[in-house]
């Protein structure tokens, strides 16, 4: 039997934030649709913003400016869960739960007050690295969800 090494190609960004960066295809997570108003970026990477993981940032590929603070919501709110309908996950190509990530944007107020936007969740299929963002309609899931860390 031989064996073939696979390599995904190596590419070069330049960020506002972290500067050069080089990261391998396969790292990139690829939205089905664009997240409102950025509906013409499709294409992201996830950085760690700490060294526990537990806030990261989507810097896109094809714009050196624009990223987004996110973080795993159940860490703040237990209970929280994404209702996500068969088109989507056919959509984002689920096929196992445990390879659905949930993330939520994190905001930073002027007085360094941080909130969670729990009504506008990112959903990526970490086995073919498709993700989404879904609006969801509920009174009890808030824009600015009130965190202390």
């Amino acid at each position: 039997m031989i064996a073939t090494q696979t390599s995904s190609q190596v590419i070069n960004i330049i960020t506002s934030r972290f500067g050069p960066l080089a990261i391998t295809e396969d790292k990139i997570i690829n939205f089905v649709q664009g997240m409102p108003g950025f509906q013409r970026l499709r294409r992201f990477i996830l950085i760690d913003h700490d060294a526990e993981g537990i806030f990261k940032w989507l810097q896109a590929v094809d714009d050196p400016t624009v990223a987004f603070l996110l973080t795993n919501p159940n860490s703040y709110k237990p209970d929280y869960m994404v209702p996500i309908r068969k088109i989507d996950i056919e959509t984002l190509g689920i096929r196992s739960a445990s390879a659905l990530v949930t993330l939520v944007m994190v905001c930073i107020s002027s007085d360094n007050e941080m909130s969670l936007n729990l009504k506008g969740p990112v959903l990526f299929n970490s086995d073919n690295m498709k993700a989404m963002q879904f609006i969801i309609d509920r009174e009890d899931y808030l824009t600015h969800y009130a965190i202390a860390v």
